[in-house]
């Protein structure tokens, strides 16, 4: 008897451990669904059916960029000083030959002083060598002498004028003051940069796009531009396209045409929907979609009756939006009322 109870003991052990391997499993549903499309009970949906059909979706490449100007220029000193005033600050407007910075300038008024002393003693010997020739009481050599002693002495006086006339650095053109890069008290050398100027009339925006869409990437089709900082948007050409690559990314430039807004300033972010042509693909309205939970989807006729299916999506074009996956040509689509 205690034999027959541990064979029917063994055995009850035996079909448990077998069923929960089945359950484990997944052999065993016990009245769950099984994944898939789930028809929806009830009458036939109401609202428009909209047949899917293939289309041609224009495709763009977003790169990323920066406002740029074409006219920032450097400007410099061209003789050595102590910077002795500064007149405009970053984001002043200028107009063309006005005052930058002030360098210290005794010692070049000083040369300019002593230059026109000697132009002015050169001028009366060369006047009255003048005369003198002409009565022949001098020599041709010596009034020849006398002659480029006073045309040397007019050329020290214009060098003296020009070296004391650079102690005033001034714009070369209208812009804005974008940075300047000096303070009073500083020395300032010859070529060293002082302040940086740019035209706000001569904007661009550029961006970096990778090696392998050069040969679809055109010169005057139309960019979308956007600038974030100041919400601008707009559709530009593609002005330039620059020839050489990046070594280290392996990217080359391009440049929209010239733009004009108030806020945009160089140095700030930016992006570049640049066009690639078109290709085939299934828009849908965006209304047809669903979202549930986290799942995108779509009712889809099917037998006159409606199913869900979960959907992938793309860009949205407008009031479409582009379906990567989940529709294929001919299915019918239910657009709720």
């Amino acid at each position: 008897m205690a034999d027959k109870r541990k064979i029917i003991g063994l055995s009850a052990l035996v079909v448990g451990g077998v069923l929960f391997m089945a359950w484990l499993a997944g052999l065993l549903h016990f009245g769950k669904i099984a994944p898939g499309l789930t028809p929806l009970a009830g009458p036939p949906p109401r609202g428009r059916v909209l047949v899917v059909q293939e289309t041609e979706i224009p495709r763009e490449l977003e790169v990323l960029g920066a406002v740029v100007s074409k006219s920032l220029a450097q400007v410099s000193s061209q003789v050595p000083g102590r910077v002795a005033k500064i007149w405009v600050e970053a984001g002043s407007r200028v107009k063309p030959g006005d005052p930058l910075v002030t360098l210290s300038a005794g010692e070049y008024k000083a040369r300019l002083d002593q230059a026109q002393a000697q132009l002015q003693q050169a001028a009366a010997d060369y006047k009255r060598y003048q005369f003198l020739f002409k009565e022949g009481a001098v020599s041709p050599q010596e009034f020849g002498a006398m002659e480029a002693r006073y045309k040397t002495a007019q050329a020290m006086v214009n060098e003296a004028a020009t070296l004391t006339g650079y102690t005033v650095v001034r714009a070369p053109a209208a812009g804005v003051v974008a940075e300047r890069r000096v303070a009073v008290g500083d020395l300032a050398q010859p070529g060293q940069a002082l302040a940086s100027l740019y035209n706000p009339d001569l904007l661009q925006v550029e961006g970096e796009v990778n090696d392998s869409y050069r040969d679809q990437v055109k010169l005057g089709e139309a960019a979308l531009v956007t600038v974030p900082a100041v919400k601008f948007e707009a559709r530009l050409a593609i002005a330039e396209i620059f020839p050489i690559s990046a070594a280290g990314s392996r990217t080359f430039k391009v440049r929209t045409a010239m733009l004009n807004h108030p806020a945009l300033m160089p140095g700030m972010f930016a992006r570049l929907a640049l066009p690639l042509g078109s290709s085939p693909g299934i828009l849908i309205p965006q209304a047809a979609v669903k979202t549930v939970g986290q799942l995108t989807m779509v009712k889809v006729l099917r037998d006159q009756t409606a199913e869900l299916r979960q959907i992938k999506l793309g860009r949205q074009i407008g009031g479409q939006v582009e379906v990567l996956a989940g529709l294929q040509p001919g299915d019918r689509v239910v657009l709720s009322d």
